[in-house]
């Protein structure tokens, strides 16, 4: 459908790909503890009565209701987890900002017909899910509508949008846990919603089931060898060979230091590391020191240590073969990487020169190395960058693939390398890529593959490519992030004049 000027323009619908964060972050840990004051209530504030209107983009159910805070008695928006639209609920006030009061449920009131009992004993506790009480159909039809919102806002129509693909319970296969080693015990899972404490995601619908096991040996590893007080982050992903799991202690804390000494010194507890890891049929375990900064984890800078790797741990991309390096960045689900690989196949059909923006270890590009002549991959981090030339070096190809070390977000690809292209792959992080999407505009390239996992930017590089001449051919939205507010969405730009 044309629009009046322009190009035509859409209407309807990968936490940041470098989710790593620096180990040694006690001034970081200091902001967000102060932040968290700020507007904190006291705990006996008085509980309110909220009718929820709809459900807002983080996934919590929005209401309205009158509240008095430093002798002002004004209306607020109230922000309540586990809550449906039509629900009226009472509600404990946790904090208050400019943007509303963040509130939790105590008492349902009045519940709606699309409320069900939640799958997960750990609901709504955990921050892992937004949506175990809902309908499976209502949470579709609210992430078709989170899209279209967007996109009517950009004045974006789609020539098409096909239906919503969901990819199945029990999928996922990336994870990030938080552990804490506590004189009582190991606590291990996902942070709470709404807080810093850690929950155990018990009897959890949406994680596959190794991740889950291994969760449960992370627990007796820590109780056994692990000092009290230390805390880690562990990475998750699961491979060809099985999981790939990579610590990373936080820093700052004396615990965690003595921790990183004591693994350095102990050649005991390095072999009771292997071991367990031999024992829980791990791929690889790696450990990354706690001294990096975020700009090192955002490039590639700094190796982890490896623990444990019996063999070169390895995940096929269609024909290749290869070997991520610790805690790379994978798509949630096989079944969505499936789907979204799919998308792109039919995108590049018939493309022989074909340049992958923002990488990655090459899941969506190196599975079209059976007709593409000639592939230029960008990525910024340079371990993701090595494992996929070496992958397809292995494999023979190597000469059909050029890679590029590059930050596209302050220095897109632009002019010459983007002439003769037959198809673009674009899979930005969060933040989006309207520098690039800038540089597209202005290319011959005559099909954009667009990848994205934040409707609000990609709403945005969206209207960029439009106003530069390309026309939406279809966009779908692959549901990969089950029971919560996560989008992710792949759709076909073509080149309408130049």
């Amino acid at each position: 459908m044309a629009r009046s000027s322009g190009g035509n323009r859409f209407h309807a619908n990968r936490p940041q790909k470098s989710s790593r964060k620096p180990a040694r972050k006690s001034a970081g840990r200091d902001a967000r503890a102060r932040s968290r004051k700020e507007g904190r209530l006291p705990r006996n504030a008085p509980p309110i009565s909220v009718l929820i209107e709809h459900i807002g983009g983080r996934g919590d159910g929005v209401g309205k209701a009158e509240y008095s805070h430093q002798y002002e008695t004004k209306e607020h928006l109230v922000f309540v987890p586990a809550t449906l639209p039509g629900e009226r609920v009472l509600a404990q006030p946790l904090s208050i900002t400019s943007q509303g009061i963040k509130a939790r449920i105590i008492e349902l009131e009045s519940p709606v017909d699309a409320r069900k009992p939640a799958s997960c004993n750990a609901f709504p506790a955990c921050g892992g899910c937004n949506f175990q009480h809902w309908q499976d159909d209502a949470i579709s039809k609210w992430k078709q509508d989170q899209v279209a919102q967007f996109l009517e806002r950009a004045d974006l129509w789609p020539s098409e949008i096909r239906p919503l693909y969901t990819a199945p319970l029990a999928s996922r296969r990336r994870a990030t846990f938080h552990i804490k080693r506590l004189a009582g015990g190991t606590v291990a899972g996902f942070h709470e919603r709404q807080g810093p404490q850690i929950i155990n995601p018990e009897g959890c619908t949406i994680l596959h089931p190794d991740l889950v096991r291994l969760l449960e040996g992370l627990r007796a590893l820590c109780d056994e060898h692990f000092p009290i007080g230390v805390m880690i982050d562990a990475t998750a992903n699961m491979l060809d060979q099985g999981i790939c799991l990579h610590l990373a202690v936080v820093g700052g804390t004396d615990a965690g230091d003595a921790f990183e000494k004591s693994l350095a010194k102990s050649a005991s507890l390095m072999a009771a590391i292997g071991d367990w890891a031999a024992a829980s049929g791990l791929a690889r375990l790696s450990l990354m020191p706690s001294d990096v900064t975020a700009a090192q984890l955002t490039y590639g800078d700094v190796t982890a240590i490896p623990l444990y790797a019996p063999v070169p741990p390895i995940l096929h991309f269609g024909k290749i073969a290869v070997s991520p390096p610790a805690g790379a960045f994978l798509q949630a689900s096989i079944d969505g990487e499936a789907q979204l690989q799919t998308a792109v196949a039919e995108i590049t059909k018939g493309a022989k020169s074909v340049v992958d923006l923002f990488a990655g270890c090459g899941t969506l590009s190196l599975p079209l190395l059976g007709q593409v002549t000639h592939l230029l991959a960008v990525e910024q981090d340079r371990h993701a960058l090595s494992s996929l030339k070496a992958g397809v070096d292995a494999a023979g190809l190597g000469a059909r693939v050029t890679t590029e070390l590059t930050d596209l977000i302050n220095a897109p690809l632009t002019g010459d390398a983007l002439a003769g292209v037959d198809a673009v792959i674009l899979d930005p992080p969060r933040g989006g890529a309207a520098n690039q999407c800038a540089a597209l505009s202005r290319s011959p390239v005559p099909r954009i593959a667009m990848v994205s996992c934040n409707p609000s930017t990609f709403a945005r590089d969206a209207e960029i490519l439009c106003d530069g001449g390309y026309n939406c051919d279809w966009l779908q939205i692959i549901d990969q992030f089950r029971m919560s507010n996560h989008i992710e969405l792949v759709a076909q730009f073509s080149r309408i004049h130049p």
